[in-house]
């Protein structure tokens, strides 16, 4: 199934979209869990480094499954698409027990998020020429 996009084709049958959308849905169905039975007193140690590191496998996976398409298009999408997730994440937050929603949560989740589309793009224009 094809369907157009900006001018573009994007192949909804792409293993490189769907793993992207799985991430995606595995991210946001974190959000709504409440952790109530795991001790996570460890975890918020690191918890900035686990946002970064969440969102910055989002970054370079949602680049990948836009590999195909002209990276004029690819550096539009996130700023109307890959912008909203965080913030979407952290208000789902504000409603489940037991999450707290945190601005410098959304803020590592953008940092890692844009640091992994970055990373990629010069990786794709290091082997591209």
């Amino acid at each position: 199934m094809h369907l157009m996009s900006l001018g573009e084709i994007v192949n909804y049958k792409s293993k490189s979209l769907w793993l992207f959308v799985s991430y995606l849905l595995l991210l946001m169905c974190n959000s709504f869990l409440s952790f109530s039975i795991i001790p996570y007193k460890h975890i918020w140690k690191h918890d900035k480094l686990i946002h970064f590191l969440e969102y910055f496998i989002l970054g370079i996976l949602y680049l990948n499954a836009l590999y195909h398409q002209n990276f004029k298009i690819k550096m539009l999408y996130p700023i109307l698409f890959i912008s909203s997730i965080p913030i979407i994440d952290e208000s789902i937050q504000i409603f489940v027990p037991n999450r707290i929603a945190s601005i410098y949560d959304a803020f590592f989740d953008y940092l890692g998020c844009y640091m992994g589309m970055i990373l990629y793009y010069l990786t794709y224009r290091y082997k591209n020429g």
